[in-house]
């Protein structure tokens, strides 16, 4: 494969594995750069499996419909997605065997070994349907599945992606991901991380060279908020301004407090968390007890632009800690591109290195006067820089750095 030509890698079509699926409730970088691949070449993006047991539980849900005689009987689990261009598929896998529940050892090795070689097959089927033999296989960050690769499932290029710490996430994905995500990395010919504290802890760990690969934004859909006058979501009409804006799923990551601060702080303002609510379990305030406080739920990722473009100042009030100071957050180039004014906690080295264009505090106090601040000293030359500094760090460009290291890789 050492003399395989770069030309010859750019023909092929790419299969794309993560932890989202392509009609997931949020954003996700492996989606976006699934899309952005595939304006060159066929991209077969794969769903995250459903177990048996997932299926069981989730069977009256939207997704699980769609998906219900793929899932049983598979059929039509190869579907094109004619609006995100000719070339981007999705394959929907079998169901699984639900084995994150066994300990490490023989038993899960052996049924994990089963679950891969059942994927890989249904990958196989779906690329001798498009008519190809030869491919690249990009694990984006899952490395439950196909960490290791059966015998007769044979990519031209393995390429594994890190997008997150998974050694302080929850522990159903910790408990084996960890040493499955060191075990792909030795395992793949290229392995990247979107952060560069995930790229010196994984080197570390697994005595591989990892290759430093950052997050981005669509910046031709963001930059609408910027450059256009996008009609006002039906949510936003009734609510006074300014509007500080979160984007993204509501979760573990966030500092509830700092929430609570801002709403209490400033009555007069509306905060808004545009995303699915998966805050329960993570903090005991009340959320909705707070008047000026507002949820929409989940959007498309097109649709976000339009909030965006609305919000006065942009918000990224993550908690500072092992989960996530290795995190490169997809949404800080959404927010840039969009020129207003964003106030984050300085979580990362990777949040850090977007100061002056951003405001950091690591505090709540500061952290909630910041907005006050913010708002008032915004001016238009300021939002230009921000704009800017997202133009620099599209997704187009990190296909062309992708590119850049597979040349590297198998020019050794």
């Amino acid at each position: 494969m050492r003399n395989f030509s770069l030309s010859k890698f750019k023909q092929l079509p790419i299969v794309m594995t993560s932890m989202s699926r392509w009609d997931g409730d949020f954003s996700s970088a492996s989606w976006s750069l699934a899309k952005t691949f595939a304006r060159d070449q066929v991209v077969i993006y794969v769903d995250y499996p459903f177990t048996l047991l997932d299926f069981i539980r989730e069977r009256k849900k939207p997704g699980v419909k769609a998906r219900k005689r793929a899932l049983l009987f598979g059929e039509n689990c190869l579907i094109p997605l004619p609006d995100y261009g000719p070339n981007l598929y999705a394959l929907t896998p079998p169901l699984m065997l639900p084995i994150n529940w066994l300990p490490p050892g023989w038993l899960y090795r052996t049924l994990a070994e089963w679950n891969n070689l059942r994927l890989s097959k249904q990958i196989t089927k779906g690329l001798q349907h498009l008519g190809w033999t030869d491919f690249i296989f990009f694990n984006s960050f899952n490395p439950l599945y196909l960490s290791s690769l059966p015998e007769g499932f044979s990519p031209k290029a393995f390429i594994y992606q890190s997008r997150d710490n998974i050694r302080a996430l929850e522990p159903y994905l910790r408990k084996h991901g960890a040493y499955l995500e060191v075990e792909a990395i030795r395992e793949a010919d290229l392995s990247l991380a979107t952060s560069r504290l995930l790229q010196k802890e994984l080197s570390e760990l697994s005595g591989h060279t990892v290759a430093y690969f950052p997050n981005a934004a669509d910046f031709t859909l963001f930059k609408s908020a910027y450059e256009k006058a996008l009609p006002l979501p039906e949510e936003l009409q009734e609510l006074p301004r300014p509007i500080i804006g979160y984007t993204g799923n509501i979760c573990h990551r966030i500092d509830y407090e700092i929430i609570k601060g801002i709403c209490e702080k400033y009555p007069e303002k509306s905060v808004v968390l545009v995303g699915p609510r998966n805050h329960w379990g993570h903090t005991n305030i009340d959320l909705d007890a707070l008047p000026n406080l507002h949820f929409t739920g989940p959007k498309k990722i097109e649709q976000l632009p339009t909030y965006l473009a609305h919000f006065d100042l942009l918000v990224l009030p993550f908690l500072c800690n092992d989960v996530t100071r290795s995190i490169y957050p997809l949404k800080i180039n959404e927010y840039l591109a969009s020129g207003k004014p964003v106030v984050a906690t300085p979580f990362s080295e990777d949040i850090q290195s977007f100061h002056p264009h951003i405001r950091l505090e690591g505090e709540k106090e500061s952290f909630i006067r910041a907005i006050d601040e913010e708002l008032k000293q915004n001016l238009p030359e300021k939002a230009e820089k921000r704009y800017r500094e997202a133009a620099a760090n599209t997704w187009e460009g990190r296909v062309s750095l992708f590119w850049k290291l597979v040349n590297q890789t198998f020019s050794l």
